[in-house]
């Protein structure tokens, strides 16, 4: 007996075989495909990248004993005035015989510096990247402050005093460099933009302090002062310091190899600094008749720059062996906000 229904009941089960493989083959592919992109985002995620920064921002310090110290330290002294003119006559032996009637009288001369707390830093920065949440970074800056004032008053010159017209420009300029090592960490990511984290160590050296009074003579009842320029200048400085420094910032890439940043960093110094090896200069002489017994600064018994307090006076720094005590030593510190804009070149 013929059983046809035995051949032809094998070909179901052979078809359900074929397409369990050819499902089970097609999900493996996908399985693959979906792994390797998984892979290539990795790989693209842990490539190592290069990259080169430009900075540019401001650096905003509190420098209290500067700010309010030295910057509004007043110039006094005593001067040799005429208060009476009578002329010269030959004595009976025939020596010169001078009639005018002089006096020793105190002055003072005041042209503070705004207080200023800001300035512009700038530097360049390398970073290694060796995947897109971490990178390592070295730079290298500057910082300088320069604070200018500029008055009119009047100072006595060679026994004159009253009518003396004196233009007074003062500048104050402090300077540092610096280069830091640190490491950024990125916590939020997008294709085209991250925020990111900052530890970094800076090392400040180079720091220098430089003031300068002019004294330009623009009327006197003498026609030879007139034009008269007379100058005092102040140095000095100390080697090095260290800071801390941490911030938070945010990178926009305008394409792969080329982004924006903004940082606000805050930094905090290890201690407080004084200025040191205090150099002193000026163009005055004897002539001039005029002793500046209080200059606005002055380096201390243990050889660190002070300052005139504000209120002191001609009579308070009269007596060389008191003078000191109207001095303040003078500390520093570099302690405060950094706002940075940042150009980036990756590589």
């Amino acid at each position: 007996m013929r059983r046809p229904e035995t051949i032809n009941s094998r070909k179901p089960a052979a078809s359900a075989a074929a397409g369990g493989w050819l499902g089970h083959a097609a999900g493996r592919l996908v399985l693959v495909l979906v792994l390797s992109g998984m892979s290539m985002q990795a790989a693209r995620a842990d490539e190592t990248r290069w990259s080169f920064s430009f900075i540019l921002g401001g650096h905003v310090t509190e420098m209290q004993d500067l700010n309010r110290g030295l910057y509004n330290s007043p110039l006094v002294g005593e001067a040799t005035v005429l208060i009476r003119e009578g002329g010269q006559n030959m004595g009976g032996e025939g020596e010169v015989i001078d009639q005018n009637e002089t006096e020793v009288i105190g002055f003072r001369f005041d042209n503070p510096l705004p207080n200023d707390t800001a300035a512009t830093i700038g530097g360049i920065e390398f970073s290694w990247n060796p995947n897109d949440r971490h990178a390592f970074f070295i730079g290298v800056g500057t910082w300088e402050r320069t604070s200018i004032s500029v008055t009119t008053d009047n100072l006595p010159l060679q026994q004159f005093n009253v009518s003396n017209v004196v233009n007074s420009e003062r500048i104050a300029t402090v300077s540092f460099t610096e280069y830091n090592l640190g490491w950024r960490y990125s916590f939020f990511r997008r294709p085209r933009f991250r925020f990111y984290t900052t530890l970094a160590i800076h090392e400040v050296f180079d720091i220098d302090y430089r003031e300068r009074w002019v004294f330009l003579f623009t009327e006197s009842p003498i026609d030879d002062l007139v034009g008269v320029r007379r100058d005092m200048v102040v140095e000095a400085q100390t080697a090095s310091l260290f800071m801390g420094g941490a911030g938070l910032g945010m990178e926009w890439f305008l394409r792969d190899w080329l982004s924006l940043g903004f940082e606000g960093r805050y930094l905090v110094s290890q201690d407080d600094f004084t200025l040191r090896d205090v150099k002193e200069r000026d163009d005055f002489n004897p002539n001039d008749e005029v002793f500046r017994t209080g200059m606005p600064y002055r380096e201390l018994a243990d050889g660190t720059l002070g300052y005139l307090r504000p209120d002191a006076t001609p009579a308070d720094v009269q007596d060389p062996a008191t003078r000191e005590n109207f001095y303040n030593d003078m500390k520093l510190k570099f302690d405060g906000w950094r706002l940075l804009f940042k150009v980036s070149i990756y590589y």
